[in-house]
């Protein structure tokens, strides 16, 4: 018998199939685009996103017809939201988390409740990246949106809605709306009053591995009595498909680069609310990961590959290899004198800067373009390292990172990893560790398993380790010290700019 995870991310739908010795039997990804109607807002179709994981559903399901899928749970971005109907008919594009619009109604919930009772409540500082200031955007802005909408679901109890079941959403992804009480494992009373939201505008609140229904007639290529359960936030399911013990962080490079730790105590408030931190539950009783993030990651490689890459994608279809490993052909083997800020997107933590801009420092007519592709491999990792040592102020020290997600096929980005965060890095056996967790969720609600933790414990099997070499993490500390000035050196003037921008639409 066959189980299957499927993700719902910024860029793309990847669907992938497991047997129960964790073995990959099959996947299938595509890609879908991101909106931008104008500068700071962002925006997925959801019609795109429905079809898209329609298509890789379909194609996984029908690799493994002879083995049917007996379990499916979902994984997704967080904060993005999309407004249905009564017919359950999107409304309008859904708003993903780091589009800037939120701000104003962040700012007006921030002046009636106070911040720390919102991390108690939720585990999360306020930030204008929630979901629940997407859903105020739309009724301060655009109120028919807002009143003809009878449910606002993020992706997880989205996917379950177009699977034919009741919408149901689990504790990790409704923990990123902001609206959920980390306490309680529902909606908070609390937040929802000062909100003014209706929680019937919400979906039902499940378990990581709970089942939310068998599915019948479905237009996604599964079998009737196929269940589904309650999924995670991406960023979880790769914490808990990673296997991540005590000391040691998830470290995904996707869309977005981020750090996972899994917990069982709540880190100091002191560190995490001023520097935009937070903790949230994941699968397990008492259990909590706490997460740092950059929301330029993986998404910066993607940008050069579109704009200076061009001519080598077309060279890589010709020679019929991955573009990525063109691109990365080739490069210096020493560390950059040049200072990418990975901001082209806002930041991640701990600034969530929404006006933030990228930058390129230390241009010379000398550099080349292969001293630019490792400098943002450099900046991105840097952007780590600050989160790192925030981590560890706060009582999370890491000792060892292990890396999953695309980034992780690439020694090279590796052992830059290693000598910049001057800790091992280890690449698991298998880079579907989001996908894995999610489908021993789907596995656990079927009862096809019974310790999704044991089973993660032998399918998470490291592959290889870069150990950090001495004198190239001495030379990156160096460049590091001067990295962690840059931005609040010229925050000021690229607010400036991204004023500019906003007066010209």
């Amino acid at each position: 018998m066959s189980i299957a995870g499927l993700d719902i991310g910024t860029t793309g739908a990847k669907a992938v199939a497991f047997n129960l010795d964790g073995q990959v039997l099959a996947g299938a990804y595509r890609e879908y685009p991101m909106h931008s109607p104008r500068p700071g807002y962002l925006e997925l179709d959801p019609n795109q996103v429905l079809a898209a994981a329609r298509e890789v559903v379909r194609k996984v399901a029908a690799d493994v017809a002879s083995d049917p899928i007996q379990s499916i749970a979902c994984s997704a971005l967080g904060e993005w939201v999309v407004p249905l109907d009564a017919a359950g008919h999107p409304l309008a594009n859904g708003i993903i988390g780091f589009d800037a619009r939120g701000g104003p109604a962040c700012d007006a919930f921030r002046s009636r409740i106070d911040g720390r009772e919102v991390f108690d409540i939720t585990g999360h500082p306020i930030n204008s990246y929630h979901t629940l200031f997407k859903i105020l955007h739309w009724r301060e802005n655009e109120p028919e949106v807002y009143r003809n909408a009878a449910k606002f679901c993020c992706a997880n109890d989205l996917i379950a809605h177009a699977m034919g079941l009741e919408p149901a959403i689990d504790y990790a992804l409704a923990a990123r709306t902001l609206i959920f009480d980390i306490n309680t494992r529902d909606w908070s009373s609390r937040i929802l009053e000062v909100a003014d939201l209706p929680v019937d505008r919400l979906s039902r609140c499940v378990a990581p591995g709970e089942p939310i229904g068998e599915l019948g007639d479905n237009d996604f290529g599964l079998p009737k009595g196929c269940v589904l359960a309650g999924g995670l936030h991406d960023q979880p399911a790769g914490i808990l498909g990673a296997g991540i013990g005590p000391g040691e962080s998830m470290y995904a490079t996707g869309t977005v680069v981020c750090l996972g730790i899994r917990t069982d105590r709540k880190p100091d408030p002191a560190v995490m609310i001023p520097n935009n931190l937070c903790y949230y539950p994941t699968f397990g009783d008492g259990q909590f990961v706490a997460l740092a993030w950059n929301f330029t990651g993986g998404s910066l490689l993607r940008w050069y590959r579109d704009t200076l890459g061009v001519d080598q994608t077309a060279r890589a279809e010709q020679r019929g290899v991955d573009v990525f490993d063109e691109i990365l052909t080739d490069l210096p083997g020493e560390p950059t004198d040049l200072m990418v800020l990975p901001h082209f997107t806002t930041t991640g933590t701990p600034w969530m800067d929404t006006q933030a801009l990228g930058a390129m420092l230390g241009l010379r007519l000398t550099t080349t373009r292969g001293e630019i592709v490792r400098a943002i491999l450099e900046g991105v990792t840097y952007e780590v390292k600050l989160n790192q040592a925030l981590l560890a102020e706060a009582g999370i020290d890491i000792k060892l990172f292990k890396a999953i997600g695309g980034a992780a096929k690439s020694d090279l980005w590796m052992q830059i990893n290693a000598d910049i965060l001057d800790r091992p890095v280890a690449v698991l056996e298998t880079t579907e560790a989001a996908s894995l967790g999610t489908a021993l969720l789907g596995a656990k609600a079927a009862g096809l398993v019974d310790s999704v933790e044991q089973a993660t414990e032998r399918f998470a099997r490291i592959g290889r380790t870069f150990e950090p070499d001495a004198r190239r993490a001495r030379a990156y500390q160096h460049r590091f010290d001067i990295y962690r000035d840059i931005y609040p050196a010229t925050r000021d003037l690229t607010h400036r700019l991204a004023a500019l921008a906003d007066e010209s639409t």
